[in-house]
This record gives structure tokens, sequence and C-alpha cells, in this order.
């Protein structure tokens, strides 16, 4: 696995292997940067990997729902997302510093974690530049790291949590659009 400071000037792709395998893997070329698995194909549980560390993420709470970022192995919370109505929302870690993800379009399909000084680290579009019909029923995404993410230690958090985001947003549109589908056919 190479470091994502690598990954400088190049774009990277988030794929998911096989359609309905709750396992992801980012690479840029023939670089592997990370990974990012969950426990089930219907749980709230992934772990994360990078050169860098190993992290779990999982959202819990039903009134206040919140997504939990652990050092893999620990109980404790490394840093806590909040998340707005619209799954926008922010990261705040224990050593106090706070990361804005927020859709950079319309239609979120491009989102952004941005500093606390409104700087943009990282972009996460939704599919790849090149996409086949065997990627049709597949999660993916093109990250972009941003000059602005140089030296920020938490980046390859961000850049797990991201795809992570991405895939609750996903589920939860999708759970919306089937209740919503239902309520009006009844």
């Amino acid at each position: 696995m190479q470091e994502l400071s690598e990954l400088s000037g190049r774009s990277a792709e988030w794929t998911q292997p096989k359609a309905g395998a709750p396992s992801f893997h980012l690479r840029s070329g023939e670089m592997f940067l990370a990974s990012l698995t969950f426990r089930s194909a219907f749980g709230t549980l992934a772990t994360a990997q990078t050169s860098q560390g190993l992290w779990t993420f999982k959202r819990v709470g039903f009134l206040n729902p919140r997504v939990t970022v652990r050092t893999a192995g620990s109980d404790e919370d490394l840093a806590v997302y909040h998340p707005k109505v619209w799954g926008d929302g922010h990261l705040a870690f224990n050593s106090g510093r706070t990361f804005i993800w927020k859709p950079f379009n319309f239609w979120a399909t491009d989102w952004a974690f941005t500093d606390e000084h409104g700087k943009t680290l990282l972009r996460l579009m939704s599919g790849l530049e090149k996409e086949g019909l065997r990627d049709l029923l597949k999660d993916r995404a093109t990250l972009q790291l941003l000059p602005a993410a140089e030296g920020v230690e938490e980046v390859p958090i961000l850049v797990c949590l991201g795809m992570y985001l991405l895939i609750m947003h996903r589920i939860d549109t999708a759970a919306a659009v089937a209740a919503t589908a239902g309520a009006s056919a009844a």
C-alpha cells in the first residue's frame, strides 16, 4: 500500500471490485492507496486502511445520528462526524481540528472536505472518469486531492471517511425514494 502523498497532482478512483460486495479500493493507476470494507452489506460498521493507519467508522444514534471514527481496536473516539439534514456536516477531532463535509454541486454528486478556514482539501465525485456497463451497479467515486491538503495529517482519514459518507448518503437517498414510492403507491 502506497502513501497518499504520492498522489500529488493526480486523481484516484474508489472502486467496488464486485457489485454488492461491501468492499472498496482506492487506486491511482497501479498504485493501491486505501481500502474501505464494511463488516456486512447491511451494517454501518466499516474498516478503513491506508499506509498511515487503520480506523473504524460507525454510524450510531437515531435522534442524534453521528459517525464515530476510531483507531481500529480502540473504544475511544478519535473524531465524530455530525451530519445535518441534507448529508453535509462537520467532523470534529479530539485534537480540536474540525473539517466541513459539504456538497460541491446541486445534485450532491460532488462532495468536498474543507478545513476550518474554508480551504478545500479534497473532492469526491460520484462515478469514474471512464465507466462501462460493468460499473453500473457498483459504488465508485473519483478522488481529487487539492494543494491545501498537503501536510494535513488527517487527510488519510478524510479520504476514507469521505467515501464512507458517500455510500451512507446513497443508502439514505435510496431508502427515502423507496419510502416515498411506497407511500404514493398506497
